[in-house]
């Protein structure tokens, strides 16, 4: 087993740190702050983080993917939206998932497809069991239902060869994998793995590597562990706070083990006792990610 320490990379908190992505064409760290809805870039270089711009997004923001020509911006979620987010930080709604369910539900972690389209979940506010969804949105097809019956939807990612989907409801503890076919519709819905959530903690986001191995946060557990296709863990990376919460690899060396972490749900006695809580943390761990999918709009002939 694979023994690493990651440390903290930032001086500042979040309460609800989340969605770390790499974004190898910006060469730039991606993070949110759920419940202040920030949106921070940065550049990064191991421990060495310079953040470069921030965004204030209104209300609760919990995802994003850049858009395929970076100059365009993001497609964000937010509360119960989708809205395509501007580098001058204008913000458009584009659709509503969630609508039906406000403000009782909220958009909750989500990414692009090798495909190009932008899946979301969703969860109650009140992490009420089934009230979750996970949704799959493109400005072709607007907002397709993919998966319904959830507590919190969250962390995904898709295999290297494009065939395998890695799916997250924390409040079970399970990952699920599904089989992907050509048209990147998904099939065949099988436990990858189940923990333990009180003694092990929640999976909650995770990340890809070009090795096809899943490396996922685990909310409540102090670490972040690694695990190979056929299900096999092989490194663990220990969090010096309890909520690990997602996780990315990248980083101008390609290899470094980005993880955000949360205060959310935290006394001040556990706050008093975890000073990084809600701090980025990182280390190396000698392996490289998948590159991070885009979202593709439809092209539009020029008038």
């Amino acid at each position: 087993m694979e023994q690493y320490v990651a440390v903290p990379c930032t001086s500042d908190l979040y309460f609800l740190g989340e969605c770390c992505r790499w974004d190898d064409v910006r060469k730039e760290l991606y993070w949110i702050d759920v419940t202040t809805g920030r949106f921070f870039r940065a550049k990064a270089d191991g421990k060495q983080l310079e953040i470069v711009r921030t965004y204030d997004v209104r209300g609760y923001v919990t995802a994003l993917a850049p858009l395929e020509s970076r100059s365009d911006g993001w497609i964000v979620a937010s509360d119960q939206s989708v809205s395509l987010l501007d580098e001058a930080g204008v913000m458009l709604e584009v659709a509503r998932p969630e609508e039906r369910n406000a403000p009782d539900v909220r958009t909750n972690d989500g990414a692009a497809d090798p495909w190009g389209r932008f899946w979301i979940g969703s969860m109650a506010f009140d992490k009420a069991a089934r009230r979750g969804s996970l949704y799959r949105y493109h400005d072709s097809t607007g907002v397709e239902l993919m998966i319904s019956d959830v507590t919190i939807s969250n962390g995904l990612g898709w295999s290297p060869d494009r065939r395998t989907m890695y799916y997250v409801d924390s409040a079970p503890g399970t990952i699920h994998t599904f089989d992907v076919d050509d048209d990147g519709d998904i099939s065949n819905k099988q436990l990858f793995k189940k923990f333990d959530v009180e003694r092990e903690g929640a999976p909650d986001g995770l990340c890809v590597d070009v090795n096809g191995a899943i490396w996922v946060a685990l909310w409540g557990g102090y670490e972040v562990r690694a695990y190979t296709s056929a299900g096999e863990q092989f490194a663990r990376v220990k969090v010096s706070t309890a909520q690990p919460s997602c996780c990315a690899i990248g980083g101008m060396n390609g290899t470094t083990l980005y993880i955000t972490t949360a205060q959310e749900d935290m006394d001040q006695a556990t706050l008093d006792a975890e000073p990084d809580a809600g701090r980025l943390f990182c280390v190396d761990v000698g392996v490289a990610g998948l590159a991070l999918q885009p979202y593709r709009p439809s092209r539009r002939e020029e008038s």
